[in-house]
């Protein structure tokens, strides 16, 4: 049962990341990020796996199941704080502000977080 639930949740998380990713392909969206390239990485130290995509001219190139070499912005945290934050049953800021999300990005780079996350 176990490696049932454990499949569920790496199906969820996968399903999540790809929402994220596709919610930058909005036309509002589009708009904010036109001319913004860059890579991000989502590393779910839980279960130690990194997950990643290029943003080119606001345009998200697809899912990776790797670790990027040349990430811009690099997000940590639990699969379950993940999944939570997409669920909107737990608040981002406060995540972030108690440690359960970790953010290495410019600062420029963390208003577009938001975008998608």
């Amino acid at each position: 049962m176990e490696e049932m639930l454990g499949m569920t949740t790496k199906k969820e998380t996968i399903e999540e990341l790809e929402n994220a990713r596709k919610e930058l392909l909005t036309e509002e969206n589009q708009k904010d990020l036109k001319g913004w390239t860059r890579v991000v990485q989502f590393h779910f130290k839980d279960i130690d796996e990194y997950w990643h995509f290029e943003v080119n001219d606001g345009v998200p190139g697809p899912l990776v199941n790797e670790e990027a070499d040349d990430a811009d912005i690099r997000i940590k945290m639990d699969e379950d704080v993940f999944l939570g934050i997409m669920a909107g049953e737990i608040n981002r800021m406060k995540a972030f502000t108690s440690g359960k999300v970790k953010v290495k990005a410019a600062l420029k780079d963390i208003s577009k977080l938001t975008k998608f996350m």
